[in-house]
């Protein structure tokens, strides 16, 4: 499938202010291409790949997720802008901006390969502002994954620090995505540099959260550990 660049949909429409004029441009680039996308009247929403992420800083997330809204009365637009390192990440983001649930389809390029990733992946997206996203690294060499630091937020949501490692097989071209549990972030930082090295323990699935109606996935604020991911 080709994909393209998005299409914003506002002919006929001038930006709220300065500020969103400024992040039109940083979302309107060529090398910006949509993933997923669903479109309102008023609201639209993408999944984008950044196709030049990867001859830029080393582990950089390469996915955008956009939302641009029109005033239909004051014909103007304001739009909003995360990077993202997972497709899930993006798609809980987008969720807690009132996009509908079921309106973002992942596309051909982005299988799920099992029941876990499904599972994990819908949790991820449920659970959109609960878990800070303390580093991540993107990997697109010859066996393309992804690893994330979450931080929880709280001793009802269990282990204090989770990882998050999705996985691309070229060959059937569907993905994996596992989930551990760390008790402190030394624990954490130590899979993260084994995984840096090659040889990366198997991942501990995080014990459930005892509190009723707790959950166990999904970031979306960003903050920096200062981890280095693998080079390439």
């Amino acid at each position: 499938m080709l994909y393209q660049c998005p299409d914003y949909g506002i002919d006929g429409f001038e930006p709220a202010d300065d500020s969103h004029r400024n992040l039109l441009y940083g979302v309107d680039a060529p090398e910006l291409r949509v993933l997923a996308e669903h479109h309102t009247p008023v609201n639209s929403y993408f999944i984008l790949h950044d196709q030049a992420a990867t001859w830029g800083v080393p582990g950089a997330p390469q996915l955008r997720a956009v939302h641009l809204s029109r005033d239909l009365d004051a014909r103007t637009f304001e739009v909003a802008m995360q990077e993202f390192p997972l497709f899930a990440m993006a798609e809980s983001w987008l969720l807690d901006r009132r996009c509908p649930p079921d309106a973002i389809e992942p596309p051909d390029v982005h299988v799920a390969a099992d029941a876990l990733t499904r599972a994990l992946e819908t949790r991820v997206r449920r659970d959109a502002v609960r878990f800070t996203m303390l580093d991540s690294y993107t990997d697109d060499g010859v066996s393309p994954q992804v690893v994330v630091m979450l931080r929880s937020p709280g001793q009802e949501s269990g282990p204090a620090f989770r990882i998050l490692w999705e996985r691309y097989d070229v060959v059937s071209g569907a993905h994996t995505l596992r989930e551990g549990g760390f008790t402190t972030i030394d624990e954490a930082r130590a899979w993260w540099t084994a995984w840096q090295q090659g040889d990366p323990p198997p991942l501990r699935p995080p014990v459930p959260a005892p509190r009723r109606g707790a959950s166990s996935a999904a970031p979306v604020r960003p903050a920096s550990t200062g981890l280095q991911g693998r080079c390439r």
